[in-house]
């Protein structure tokens, strides 16, 4: 049986010491420092949204309106949540695009439930998505991890790097390269090769390739691409992206939790606002429960959006916020919320944590606009029209085309565009 989660209410409402609600939903928000009207506003909005998805496809009729309105427009109409009750308890709705729910689509509130009703499995490996990398290069490169194609081998045995890269072997994987610009050569219809020029070492190198899939994201491909038409940079430039930062917090034990009766928590004010004790993928080990003494890592997801603002300038404010922020204010101000919120049941931030690591993502999420996902107004979506077919022998990859980021989408739109150069270009 799992445990509850708790929800916590601080300074921001009022509570000093702060106040924990174990088990919020069932005690129907009874003891929250909220208003009556807050509190129908969540129960109503809870007990409704476990409907399921509100469209039969993506696509139909009702998946179009959700992409024509923002999610706070959506939230406001279909649910009778105030502003208020957005901006203070949900500003992290659709928190896998990273801007706020002012400016996000409200289609985005049901794209990852899309995609989990796909036939493909969702993957966890030990070590996250360094698991589906390495069993890619695997496949390609067999020599290049020693011993054989099973999960732990592959996960575990370290990379023979030069072997990546080696003259007259089917594919090569050229490290420590970056590429600054990539041009046809001559008209793109009649082209026959893909000018692309890289750096490595402080040199720049250029090879002609019969086709390219620039799988870069839209916020570097569309001026990588030299010849790029207008249409297609118009597209991209309807691409937004925003920042996030994962904090890693580990920890020598959880039981500062389980004094509380909880293994998950949510909090409205200061940075992140959720974490859960959870246990990780593993291999083989004698340890196979994980219980209140047991060292862990709680993760803390960090989005800066910035409610109010257009979009592009939500994306731009956040990011310089999280690339200026020394990370000892970030150690600062982890170390004061979690001794804010669990000092009352026995955590010490100077014995109990063992180590901090941030993650920033400058660029995390692609943050789709209303009519980002089937457009607007008789436009096509934008993208739509880099999905559609390759730019001569450019064709267009990463999960900003399909709109959630997630290592199935990254990998269906490889396949997209690797079979569209199949189609159109290599069969020549």
């Amino acid at each position: 049986m799992r445990s509850p989660i708790g929800f916590y209410f601080g300074a921001k409402f009022g509570q000093k010491p702060g106040l924990w609600l174990v088990d919020p939903w069932k005690k129907k928000l009874q003891g929250a420092p909220i208003s009556e009207a807050t509190r129908s506003e969540l129960l109503k909005y809870n007990e409704q949204q476990r409907a399921g998805l509100p469209f039969e496809y993506p696509g139909d009729e009702k998946s179009r309106q959700l992409d024509s309105v923002t999610i706070e427009r959506h939230l406001m109409d279909n649910y009778g949540l105030s502003k208020e009750t957005i901006q203070t308890f949900m500003a992290d709705e659709g928190g896998g695009f990273g801007a706020g729910p002012d400016v996000l689509s409200a289609y985005c509130i049901y794209a990852f439930d899309v995609d989990r009703s796909m036939d493909e499995p969702s993957l966890s490996f030990p070590g996250g998505n360094d698991g589906i990398a390495r069993h890619i290069v695997k496949t390609l490169i067999p020599d290049s991890i020693p011993g054989p194609n099973t999960l732990e081998a592959v996960c575990l045995n370290n990379i023979d790097f030069q072997a990546l890269d080696r003259p007259g072997q089917t594919a090569r994987i050229r490290l420590s390269s970056t590429t600054v610009w990539v041009k046809h050569e001559g008209n793109p219809s009649a082209s026959n090769f893909v000018t692309v020029a890289y750096t490595r070492g402080g040199k720049v190198y250029r090879l002609k390739a019969r086709s390219v899939v620039m799988a870069g994201g839209c916020w570097t491909s569309k001026l990588v691409i030299r010849d790029l038409t207008s249409a297609q940079r118009q597209a991209y430039d309807q691409f937004y992206r925003s920042p996030c930062m994962m904090a890693n917090v580990a920890l020598r034990n959880w039981r500062f939790l389980y004094k509380l009766g909880i293994s998950a928590c949510q909090w409205f004010e200061g940075l992140g606002s959720f974490t859960a004790v959870r246990k990780l993928p593993t291999f083989s080990t004698n340890n196979k429960t994980i219980g209140p003494d047991s060292a862990v890592v709680l993760t803390l997801k960090v989005l800066y959006p910035h409610y109010g603002l257009p979009v592009q300038e939500q994306g731009d404010r956040g990011r310089a916020q999280l690339l200026t922020t020394p990370f000892r204010d970030y150690e600062r101000q982890i170390r004061a919320q979690l001794t804010d919120m669990f000092s009352a049941s026995g955590f010490d931030a100077a014995r109990d944590i063992a180590g901090i690591i941030l993650n920033r993502w400058g660029h995390a999420y692609v943050s789709p606009q209303p009519g980002f996902f089937f457009g607007k107004n008789g436009t096509p979506p934008p993208r739509a029209i880099l999905r559609a077919a390759p730019f001569g022998r450019i064709a267009f990859a990463n999960t900003d085309l399909s709109g959630t980021p997630d290592h199935r989408t990254a990998i269906g739109e490889a396949h997209r565009a690797v079979g569209q150069l199949l189609d159109q270009v290599l069969t020549e």
